[in-house]
């Protein structure tokens, strides 16, 4: 029997451990609202006490019928304690006719022990948008045909749950694609009520997991929870099913931490985050918490961490700053829901009382309702749930795409890559103010900015010097973190290109620490926020033209640059303006624009492709009015490919515009973009509007 929606939220639970032990009658001894198990205790021996618990009269002088290792086998055979020293705590079942209180105050004060707790008792946050889950499901069609339907994934202003969403607000999912979907090498545990395991959607990607909760080797989903869980994060895309995940290939570790109603007791929590690390899971997935803090799962948080996996934790849903465990702990990514308005989960579809919990442990927010996931009962079909929960997987999700571009990554890098790709001040502007806050944390996940982080960004530019020309970049740095990298010149050939490379004297405080280099390349750091502006002129007055390309390239962080090249010798012709590349990719972007020739005043676009497939971009014309002009030439670009040209070189442009030009990148291809406006012999790059008006197709 589920436990009501109306119980829910009424508990005030911690999160879960597991041992390896059979917990006899805990369907019967715990109940909805219990706090912790009544006759389970977790205890950690001092480690020079370890000798005690291989004495035969040790489980006599403890009152305890039974205690058992939470982490029975030692990968090294025992010999080195392990981090966290987990190795040292277990699980003690208080022996019949012992007073369980009694016993808990003996053991706390017992000189042998480091600490003794009760196995409190946590829960998934998650919850079925719907009370009926037979009419949640969403019929099966070909082709992820329900991917219209995850907003979370591509947020197009679909009517989800009876409300629009704001185009826009979603983790970018489809960009992020472009850059890798994933890799097989990659393994994500996830810690639930375990996964429905005759899935297509899964398919030749589960590793044969654990049970905690019945101590077995079959940890199918009995409440679907689990199910949908894994499914956020990782169903496979493409293949004609029900529902894309954010990783379409790494495999996926079932553990099974929450029994049929949602629940599970810490000692199973922490035995699974054992367990997970000892199998080599790169990332942990845990959408349950509890609100009681527990040294033995926060030990098992340090040994998992030490290990190298990330762990990925939700906020819950009582819409209040109480601080859940392990989300809560240290080395751990929290993660908060917001709906498809931007605004933070409050309420969550299911209770008015719910909503995103807050405060100072949480990293970022992630999409959390109304989410669509697989059905447990009928993995063909899915079901919306809403929460935290839900939010927590597309955040794992993203954290395994990062592994396919680094294999080696570790916590510091993935929240650095999260932080700097996060986007702020999207939310209420009571909550989500300029960097972190208690309720957005760093900003709403973006994948695609996460992974440019991660791998670094590479701006292009056209470059001309020598013969009069000169050319200027002006470089931003839009992230949260540092930036380094180099600025690098090379020729149509690829061959270096020897140049003056100087911050210019304008604006010293902007232009870094006095710049430059008689060299290709320039070495760049930038704080955020920061600016560098850099001219190239050629090293010899006087030199013959040369032109080529630019690039700046980065170890991580998020850059944004524009280029400009001018001729003293001809100022008034359109060759002298290139600009590029935002690290901001769009599916469509508005210029406005006020032309008139024989006003010398034109506008016009840099465009550039930085995937890596081709793509092909409509430039519509739109009216004053509004309503839909003339179609002018398709931009089509290959792989790292830009151009720069103005609207009235267009065949198809009439000398005098006025208006709007809306880009738009067919069959949602991605492309960066900045608009060019000469008035009166005067250059300028400034951003575009990342969006097109409603009615132009």
């Amino acid at each position: 029997m589920r436990l009501s929606m109306s119980t829910m939220t009424r508990v005030t639970i911690p999160a879960v451990l597991f041992a390896f032990v059979t917990v006899v009658g805990f369907a019967q001894e715990i109940q909805p609202g219990t706090l912790f198990h009544p006759r389970r205790l977790i205890v950690k021996f001092k480690a020079a006490s370890e000798s005690l618990v291989r004495e035969r009269s040790a489980n006599a002088q403890l009152r305890v019928a039974r205690l058992e290792r939470l982490n029975p086998i030692k990968p090294d055979g025992g010999s080195t304690p392990l981090p966290g020293g987990v190795e040292r705590i277990f699980v003690a079942q208080v022996a019949d006719g012992a007073d369980p209180e009694s016993v808990f105050r003996e053991l706390s004060a017992n000189p042998e022990i480091e600490y003794a707790e009760h196995d409190f008792v946590g829960h998934g946050d998650g919850t079925p948008g719907l009370r009926n889950p037979s009419s949640n499901r969403v019929t099966l069609a070909p082709d992820d045909p329900l991917f219209g339907l995850q907003w979370g994934m591509e947020n197009r202003g679909q009517i989800i749950g009876g409300f629009a969403g704001k185009p826009g607000v979603d983790i970018n999912a489809r960009a992020a694609w472009r850059i890798t979907s994933g890799d097989s090498s990659t393994l994500l545990a996830v810690l639930d009520t375990g996964i429905a395991l005759n899935a297509a959607d899964f398919e030749g990607r589960l590793v044969p997991g654990y049970n905690f909760v019945s101590n077995s080797n079959n940890p199918a989903d009995d409440y679907g929870h689990g199910t949908n869980v894994a499914s956020i994060a990782a169903a496979t895309g493409a293949n004609g099913l029900a529902v894309a995940g954010v990783n379409w290939r790494c495999r996926i570790l079932p553990l099974k931490i929450l029994d049929n109603r949602n629940l599970g007791l810490y000692s199973w929590w922490a035995s699974a985050l054992i367990y997970a690390a000892d199998h080599g899971a790169n990332v942990i997935n845990i959408s349950a918490g509890g609100s009681s803090p527990s040294s033995a799962l926060e030990d098992a948080v340090t040994y998992a961490s030490s290990r190298g996996a990330i762990i990925v934790a939700s906020m819950m849903n009582t819409n209040s700053e109480t601080p859940f465990y392990p989300a809560a702990y240290s080395n751990v990514i929290a993660v908060g829901g917001i709906n498809n308005r931007g605004e933070r989960g409050v309420p969550f579809c299911y209770s008015s009382t719910t909503g995103s919990n807050y405060g100072s442990h949480i990293a970022v927010v992630a999409p959390g309702e109304m989410i669509l996931g697989l059905d447990f009962q009928d993995p063909s079909h899915a079901s919306f749930w809403c929460g935290t929960s839900q939010a927590t997987p597309l955040v794992s999700g993203i954290v395994s795409l990062m592994l396919a571009l680094n294999p080696t990554l570790t916590f510091r890098q993935a929240y650095d890559a999260l932080k700097a790709g996060a986007l702020d001040q999207v939310g209420p502007s009571n909550e989500d103010t300029p960097g972190w806050d208690k309720y957005f944390g760093w900003g709403r996940v973006d994948a695609y900015r996460s992974l440019l982080a991660l791998s670094g960004n590479r701006i292009f530019a056209h470059v001309a010097i020598g013969g009069g020309y000169s050319t200027t970049f002006a470089l931003l740095n839009t992230g949260s973190t540092s930036v380094s990298g180099n600025l690098i010149l090379t020729d149509k050939s690829g061959a270096p290109m020897d140049a003056n490379l100087a911050g210019p004297s304008v604006n010293p405080a902007l232009s870094g620490s006095g710049a430059r280099s008689t060299a290709s390349s320039l070495t760049i750091n930038l704080p955020p926020g920061g600016v560098l502006y850099v001219e190239a002129t050629p090293p010899n007055p006087g030199a013959e033209t040369i032109t080529g390309w630019a690039r700046v390239e980065t170890s991580g962080g998020l850059l944004d640059g524009v280029a400009t090249f001018r001729s003293t010798t001809a100022p008034g012709s359109v060759q002298t303006i290139a600009g590029v590349l935002a690290s901001n990719a769009v599916t469509a972007a508005t210029i406005p624009v006020d032309d008139d020739l024989s006003q010398d005043r034109y506008t016009g676009y840099a465009v550039a492709n930085p995937g890596t497939e081709s793509i092909t971009i409509k430039a519509v014309m739109v009216n004053p009015d509004g309503t839909q002009g003339t179609t002018l030439s398709p931009i089509n670009l290959g792989p790292g490919q830009q151009v720069a040209a103005f609207l009235y070189q267009d065949p198809k442009a009439s000398p005098k515009l006025q208006g709007s030009v809306v880009l738009i990148g067919q069959g949602g291809a991605y492309f960066s973009a900045v608009a060019l406006v000469q008035n009166h012999g005067l250059y300028t790059a400034i951003p575009v509007i990342p969006s097109k008006p409603s009615g132009i197709n």
